[in-house]
């Protein structure tokens, strides 16, 4: 706030990065990630479009400022419009049957829950204090969004049930008045210290798919180009995230991410799915341009400019291990898990990753630990296709091949365009002696995926920079050969 308000001062003149840490931090020793931390959080919180980088200067607020007229008493009358679609208040956990020991966690629940929702950047999520302000108040969401002025509400029940708590959790319209979104979870009581932020985190992942589709279907009327680019890039983000993977899906995503940075190149959600678009284009020849190579180098540019645009979003950490992880750069893609991780620890993604990384690695065991983690957290997300396929090369290091089977199996039932699940399913199928199946799938591979040969695989795979991934590509590209893709 103090950075916003010295921005405000200079009423659109450049405010130099001296006059910020005299102003901002005074007789305060910081360093310049600290601006670039404040300056990102206050383009998050307010739309990138605002503030601009004077290079080796300092910063700008080019959005004009206006007097309020607090000191003549003349205040602005509050907007009696519903606020953007992507707006939400969490109101605190109603607890039904709960003992007195437990009270706390209408107060944990509903605090942990904003945080996690506050992570996405195309939601604007009402902050913890105003909502506990509610606990006692017997409110309705209805009469929470009249009086915060949001589209959403979410409102959530703890009920203790014999030996187990059962969480659930609705989505009110407050324009609608109609219940548009509903989710439950059930954990025993005794075991809560150990799983409450799994169950948290759980819910807002669900949440947050729900939040996002229902703010695209529900556009609000706005025109500045920077609040069009981010739903744009909210479009963008749903067709990567929350839509099977498909090629029609990848156009679509790589359509909205364009017309996303075309309105403002500043947006770091717009960058995020642009380089995860690309990063489809190359690894499933999703791709339009003749360089194969050019659409993962065109990732990488995205990511690391999305990574400066907004450093604690947790997908462009995500998206920067996918990177890293294709370029054969594993350490850095496992510690970019990490700190998406650390950033967010609803994102199922990354446990997924994770563990395909931690078995191209050598450590197999801890990958099924992994995936296990990453379908508790979100079981019914079309990404999970990654977690089977995690499971699926985890089996074959192991030397699992009905696991190996069975895993590939599912891969191919949650989205049957997923390539690589009939690379792991032919291997084991290979393995098992089912021969008719394994040359079955290797028509698959050579008619409709762009792992049309054994060269194909080594090319468009990770490459192998670790023994143990070596050892294992080695084995899959043989018992390929064997049943009969051609080099």
């Amino acid at each position: 706030m103090r950075l916003l308000v010295a921005l405000a001062h200079a009423k659109g003149n450049v405010v130099t990065t001296e006059q910020i840490f005299e102003t901002v931090w005074p007789g305060v020793v910081v360093t310049l990630s600290s601006l670039y931390e404040a300056v990102a959080q206050l383009r998050k919180t307010l739309g990138a479009g605002h503030i601009v980088t004077v290079p080796r200067r300092g910063y700008r607020l080019i959005t004009p400022v206006h007097d309020a007229g607090l000191a003549t008493g003349n205040l602005v009358a509050p907007s009696t419009a519903v606020a953007g679609a992507g707006s939400v208040a969490v109101m605190p956990f109603r607890l039904r049957n709960v003992a007195d020991t437990h009270h706390f966690l209408q107060e944990s629940v509903t605090e942990d829950l904003i945080s996690e929702l506050s992570r996405s950047p195309a939601l604007s999520v009402v902050a913890r204090g105003t909502m506990l302000s509610y606990a006692n108040a017997n409110a309705t969401p209805g009469q929470v969004a009249r009086e915060l002025q949001v589209r959403h509400v979410v409102d959530g029940l703890i009920e203790a049930r014999g030996e187990m708590l059962h969480v659930s959790v609705q989505v009110f319209d407050g324009r609608t008045g109609t219940q548009s979104a509903a989710d439950e979870v059930s954990v025993p009581i005794s075991q809560w210290p150990h799983v409450g932020m799994l169950v948290v985190s759980r819910l807002a992942r669900a949440l947050n798919f729900e939040l996002l589709g229902l703010s695209i279907r529900q556009p609000v009327n706005e025109s500045a180009d920077e609040l069009s680019a981010l739903t744009l890039a909210t479009h963008a983000w749903i067709e990567l995230f929350a839509r099977t993977e498909t090629p029609d899906s990848h156009r679509r995503a790589l359509d909205f991410a364009g017309q996303a940075l075309a309105l403002d190149p500043r947006s770091a959600l717009g960058s995020i799915c642009m380089a995860f678009a690309q990063w489809r284009a190359a690894q499933f020849g999703w791709g339009s341009s003749k360089d194969p190579h050019e659409p993962m180098r065109e990732a990488r540019v995205h990511i690391d400019r999305a990574i400066e645009l907004d450093a604690r979003e947790p997908d462009a950490h995500y998206v920067s291990a996918l990177v890293a992880y294709s370029s054969g750069e594993t350490a850095r893609a496992e510690e970019a898990l990490r700190h998406c991780l650390r950033l967010s620890s609803s994102h199922a993604p990354a446990y997924g990753l994770m563990a395909l990384i931690r078995t191209r690695r050598g450590y197999p065991l801890e990958a099924v630990a992994l995936c296990e983690r990453a379908f508790v957290l979100s079981p019914k997300e079309p990404l999970r296709v990654v977690w089977h396929l995690a499971g699926a090369w985890a089996a074959l290091a192991l030397r699992d091949w009905t696991t190996a089977l069975e895993e590939s199996q599912r891969a191919m039932a949650v989205n049957p365009d997923f390539a690589t699940c009939y690379i792991t399913g032919t291997a084991a199928a290979q393995e098992l002696g089912q021969r008719t199946l394994a040359k079955r799938w290797i028509t698959t591979l050579t008619e409709r995926t762009a792992f049309k040969s054994l060269r194909a695989v080594r090319e468009r795979l990770p490459p192998a920079t670790e023994t143990p991934h070596m050892q294992q590509m080695d084995s899959v590209i043989e018992q390929l050969r064997a049943a009969g893709l051609p080099p």
